[in-house]
């Protein structure tokens, strides 16, 4: 029989995980679980592979937004901005309308990365289809 040890979130995508003694279990996956990532300039995500600087970053859930830390950086509140602009943004194959963040936020993941980017929130209207090989 299997036993599961562990179990962790990842609140924002290739950032540190989050341990966690539970998780609720809903339709798009485990709670707070990736609804937030880090695209560049052409709306491609950006993974922990090519950016390991990504791994630095503390994610805490403060319900649909984001508490984050990092090495070198003040704290942030991560939110969509108030206008809910939406962009489009590519997760391996697919391509969603996800909320954009506030430009001080995305100051802020450009100012730690380096590198321009911005933060994205995959709402409940942020519809990604699940790949069939990878379903039941």
């Amino acid at each position: 029989m299997a036993t599961l040890s562990g179990i962790h979130i990842y609140p924002l995508k290739s950032a540190a995980p989050l341990p966690r003694d539970s998780a609720s279990v809903e339709r798009r996956g485990l709670a707070h679980d990736r609804r937030w990532m880090v695209v560049d300039t052409n709306g491609s995500f950006l993974t922990a592979r090519k950016h390991p600087r990504l791994t630095l970053i503390r994610a805490q859930p403060d319900g649909e937004w984001l508490t984050l830390a990092a090495p070198g950086m003040s704290g942030l509140q991560l939110k969509p901005a108030d206008d809910l602009r939406r962009a489009d943004v590519v997760v391996w194959s697919s391509t969603v309308r996800a909320v954009v963040a506030d430009a001080s936020a995305n100051a802020w993941i450009s100012r730690f990365l380096g590198t321009p980017a911005q933060f994205v929130f995959m709402d409940g209207a942020c519809v990604r289809a699940v790949d069939p090989d990878y379903s039941i």
